[in-house]
């Protein structure tokens, strides 16, 4: 049975809701349903919104590592698709600072104007169960130590691989020796 709870939609406090609009718009195609002069309610697909932007004037910076929301993460459905987000958002300006194969996942990481990580993933495995399985594995102990929790790769080898045609299943272990 599902959850009767789901994700509706996350807020960001910015010192600058211009850029964080424009960011936001563009990075995820997300409209604006909603703006005055404290906050934007925006939304990227059919729900009534999926961010909330607003500048209070009372924003203070965030320590570096504190506690507290790390990053959000956005799923997209394969290794082909990370790519080809990864090339629609490198046509924008919007490049990520980090990418990273955790093995039953693939991430693309970016920042927002405001410094918050947001997060474009993908399952590595076919299914659902298959990464499940997978984390329950001594190979997914092995993976999953800092400071990445997976190994770095080039999103420029990951975007050739597809555009010549490589299998999803041989794109899921760029990065990995």
């Amino acid at each position: 049975m599902a959850h009767p709870l789901h994700i509706a939609h996350f807020g960001l406090r910015t010192h600058d809701m211009p850029a964080a609009v424009a960011w936001y718009g563009r990075a995820f195609g997300a409209r604006v349903q909603f703006r005055n002069e404290l906050a934007a309610f925006m939304s990227f697909d059919d729900e009534h919104h999926r961010f909330v932007i607003w500048d209070d004037g009372e924003t203070e910076a965030k320590p570096a590592n504190s506690a507290g929301v790390d990053h959000i993460g956005f799923g997209c459905g394969d290794p082909g698709a990370l790519a080809d987000e990864y090339d629609r958002l490198k046509s924008l300006g919007i490049l990520p600072v980090s990418c990273v194969n955790h093995h039953f996942t693939s991430s693309l990481y970016y920042r927002d104007p405001d410094g918050n990580e947001v997060e474009i993933t993908c399952d590595n495995f076919p299914t659902k169960a298959k990464c499940e399985a997978f984390m329950k594995t001594p190979e997914m102990a092995e993976a999953m130590q800092p400071p990445l929790f997976g190994s770095e790769f080039d999103p420029e080898e990951l975007l050739r691989l597809r555009r010549a045609g490589v299998p999803d299943q041989e794109m899921a272990r760029i990065g990995l020796a």
